[in-house]
Formats: C-alpha cells, structure tokens, sequence
C-alpha cells in the first residue's frame, strides 16, 4: 500500500475524489485507488463515504486499520478507534503513528496501565529523540500514577524536566478529552511539581471541571468535599490567573447554598468576591445567599452593585444581543416583587422605578408603578404615570377605574361619589373581566370604610343616649338631644342607601355577608335613634 499524497483543500479533494470514482467505475479495483479515494472523502468531511471506501479493500493492512482509527477519532469513537488503532500495530509492529495514536487513545480511555505498558514500544519507534525524550517523560508520569505493590511509582525523574518539556506534558493531557485520566496525570505532576504555577492551575481547572460534574448531577456535598482541599491549601497560581482561585470559591458557595448552609456560603461567596471584585455572577450567587438566608436588608447592597456591573463584559449567549439589558430588566424586577410582597413599599417603588427606566414603555410597568406611587400617596407621581398609560392604551377600560384610585375618600360623599362611578364604568363595559375584577376589589377597599364611619356615628349616639341615661331630666335639653338624632337618622339612611348600592357591586360570598351585616346593624341603630326622639 503505498502512502497518501498530500491534498490541499476541499476543491483539491473534491477532484480528486471524482477522477478516483471514475478510475473505479472503469474496472480499477486495486486497493491503492480505493484507498486514495478514501483519503478524499475524509478531506471532504465525508467520514461515512470514507469508511465505507475503507471497508472494500481486502485484505486490510495496518493502513487501512491506522485510518479507520483515525475516523472513528473524528466520529467520537474512541473505543473503536482503540480496537482499530491495536489492530494496526498488530500488523505492523514497527508502525510509530500505530502504537503512537493507540497509546494516546488509551490515556483517552483512562487505560493507564495499558498506555504505560506500550510506551517503552513507542519510545524505540519515535524518529526524533525530541519524541523520544517526551515520550519517556510521560513514561515516567504514568508509572508515577499506577500503583505499585500498593505505592505509587517514584515521581523523581518529573523534578528536572524544563519548561518547555511541562507545557507540551499538559498540552497532552489537556487534549485527551477524558477528564477521570486528565486529573490522575495532572495530580501526579501537582505532587511531584508544587512550585509549578502552570502545573497547579491546570491541576486546578480539571478538579473544577470534575466538581462542576458533581455539582450539576445534584452531588452538591461530594462536589464540596472534592474540592475543599484546594480551598485550604490555595494552590500557588499567577496574579492573572487568579480568576481560577475565584471559580473555586464560586462553587463551594454555590455547593454550601444547595445544601442549605448559607452562612458557609456567604464565606464562600465574599472569598470569591475579593479575588474578583467585579465578577456580576459572583456579586449576584452572595446577594441570592444573603436573601435565602432571610436577610433581603443585607442582600439589597449587592444586588445594587450587581445591577451597577451588568454590562457587554458579561457573556451573552449566542444570537441575544438584548441579552444584558433583559437580565438587568428581570432582576430588578423580580427586587421589585420581593420587597413588594413583604410591604416594603419605598424599596419596591424605587425599584420598579428603576424598571420603568429601563423600559419606559412598558405598560404592564407603569401599571405596576402607578400603584405604588399610590400605595406612597405620591398622587402626583400616579397622575403622571396614569397619563402615560392613557398614552401608550388609550380607551383602556381600566383606566377609569385607576383614575378613582387616586380619589381621596374621607366621607360619605367620597364613598358614595366613588360607588356611583364604579356602577358607571361597569356598565360602559359590561362582561370585561378585568374591569370587573378591578371593581370588585375596589368596593372590597370601600367596605371597612363604611363600617368605620358607622362605628363613628354609632360612638357620637351613645354618647348622647349615655348622657341622656346619666342626667336627671329637668338638666336634658330635649330639643337638641331629638335633632342630634335626627341628624344621625339622617346619616345611618346615607349609609344604609350606600350599602344597598354596594351590594350589586360585590360578588364574593364574605363580601356579600359583611355588606348585608352592616345593612342590618344600620337599621338596629336607626331605630335606637328614633326610639330617642329622631
């Protein structure tokens, strides 16, 4: 079988392959065409077209088994590429690349005994004594990771190795794509090299990688036992990598946090911080442990500088440009809620401000932000926003009714004024739901305002009937105790009208029950007053 010649680019391989396929449709059956066509398809990109072509010439030489190995490591096989790559030193002993890419996909493997076993094969074919020299290195790093009799090999000879030579080590190890075999060598070069920066941060990034693995299969306690040790012994690394350092923190706080340990996760988090003081993911994981600890007053400082430091330096995914501006959006909204749902009306507002800033013409926004400028009797503030609305939905239903949010209710008028203009827009806009629902909750608001200003007026006839109990009679000016009461009669049938006009408006069953209590209450003190004289 005789070698591949080199081809230059897909056009170049393309020809190739169409004067091949024509040379075996003429009748050329000679495994040399087969193979050179085989050898275009793969520069094509076409694994399937390639194997396939492979697999007609018979017998198969160490050749042919070398390239099949080689697809398979294309297609993400390494096992197969393993059986392959065996198959063609077994016909070729004296074939380097063989017994070089089967022993690189057995450290891929993990097969470390198997690797070592065939390294010394390898060191005798190396054509340069460059090759030679690493290989016996790495020789020396596998026989330092395989135990023997129960003790791990002598890590001596990894002592005086340059740094040009530990580079191409870890460039090796960096390139297996196996992480379980990654960390055994990287642990053993960490050993035998401590003061290696380069080795201790590359040791470092698998061991976050393999606890990042653990993290993500929900083994949260075995992730944080895993990498605990890094984080006690601190691994010397360089100044400019000192972003590793601060992954580690990041994820034994996020390890601590899961486990519902957030004070440990706090420590962790504030450690991360001081090694990168402008990381928003980092400021973000300690503001959500202050605030899962229950301490949203010692969690709002962060998330303010979080939102300061959202910017284009953080990551966005792939085709979200909007990315950074919908985060900062959703997480300043969500604040919002938070401080909202615990009544802390001031934060809430200035965040939903905030919002509003961020997005001023949101109307689901502005809604939110027109209550709570009215929930501040910021009247003012609501107007204006209220207007905005109007601007942005005109002919909304709603708006009528917002607009009688912002009326002051201190009487009876107010209360009856409002009722009257509740009825009005339901009836404008009758089966809206949302209208609907608005009214309801607003004649609910009305309720105990109406049984206030009855216990008011209920305080004002006892006191006249106490007098009138507690003073002979010659002291009781008659005529004025009979126009207090009228007076008061008055009142109660005001109230007693606004109750049957609320009654329509309410629909839930303890609303309807509190109205028709007050309705009767209003009557009983209606007759007490004029059983006085009213």
């Amino acid at each position: 079988m005789i070698s591949s010649p080199s081809m230059r680019g897909t056009s170049t391989a393309a020809k190739a392959a169409e004067l091949l396929e024509k040379a075996i449709q003429a009748g050329a059956r000679d495994g040399n065409t087969a193979y050179l066509l085989a050898i275009a398809y793969k520069q094509q990109d076409n694994l399937a077209g390639a194997r396939a072509t492979l697999r007609t010439i018979v017998p198969a030489d160490a050749n042919v088994w070398l390239q099949l190995g080689l697809l398979s490591l294309r297609e993400g096989q390494p096992a197969q590429a393993e059986q392959e790559f065996a198959r063609a030193w077994e016909l070729d002993p004296a074939c380097y690349e063989a017994c070089h890419d089967l022993v690189l996909t057995r450290l891929t493997l993990n097969q470390l005994e198997a690797a070592a076993a065939l390294l010394p094969h390898c060191v005798e074919l190396a054509p340069t004594n460059d090759e030679k020299r690493f290989l016996k290195l790495l020789l020396v790093v596998l026989q330092s990771c395989r135990p023997a009799n129960g003790k791990p090999g002598s890590e001596n000879g990894l002592l005086e190795i340059s740094s040009d030579e530990e580079e191409s080590i870890l460039q090796l190890v960096r390139s297996l794509g196996q992480l379980e075999g990654a960390l055994g060598l990287l642990q053993t070069l960490a050993r035998a090299r401590p003061r290696s920066a380069a080795v201790q941060e590359a040791y470092l990034e698998a061991s976050l990688a393999r606890g990042k693995e653990l993290f993500d299969r929900c083994a949260w306690g075995q992730a944080e036992r895993f990498l605990d040790p890094f984080a006690r012994d601190r691994p010397p690394v360089r100044s400019e990598a000192k972003s590793l350092l601060a992954a580690l923190f990041n994820l034994l706080g996020c390890c601590a946090v899961m486990n519902q340990d957030f004070d440990k996760g706090i420590g962790y988090f504030s450690a991360a911080l001081k090694l990168a003081s402008k990381d928003a993911r980092i400021v973000q994981n300690l503001a959500l442990a202050h605030e899962l600890n229950g301490a949203l007053a010692d969690a709002e400082p962060h998330w303010n500088t979080y939102f300061d430091l959202l910017d284009d330096r953080l990551p966005a995914p792939p085709g979200q440009e909007d990315y950074v501006a919908r985060l900062a959006y959703e997480s300043i909204n969500r604040l919002a809620g938070n401080f909202a749902d615990r009544e802390r009306w001031p934060s809430a507002l200035r965040y939903v401000q905030r919002c509003a800033n961020l997005r001023p013409s949101d109307p689901e926004t502005l809604e939110r932000l027109f209550h709570l400028y009215n929930q501040a009797k910021r009247p003012e503030e609501a107007r204006k926003t209220l207007r905005r609305l109007r601007e942005l939905r005109p002919g909304e239903p709603q708006h009528d009714l917002y607009e009688l949010d912002l009326a002051e209710v201190k009487n009876l008028g107010d209360i009856e004024r409002m009722l009257t203009e509740i009825d009005r827009v339901r009836k404008r806009h009758p089966g809206d739901t949302r209208v609907e629902e608005r009214a309801v909750s607003m004649v609910g608001n009305v309720v105990p305002m109406m049984g206030n200003l009855c216990d008011q007026l209920t305080d004002q006839m006892s006191k006249v009937i106490d007098q009138v109990r507690n003073l002979p009679n010659y002291q009781i000016n008659w005529s004025a105790v009979h126009e207090v009461m009228r007076d008061l009669v008055k009142e109660f049938q005001r109230l007693r009208r606004i109750t049957h006009k609320c009654l329509p408006l309410v629909t839930g069953d303890e609303h309807r029950r509190i109205v028709r209590e007050l309705a009767e209450h209003i009557d009983r003190k209606i007759e007490v007053c004029r059983s006085m004289g009213g």
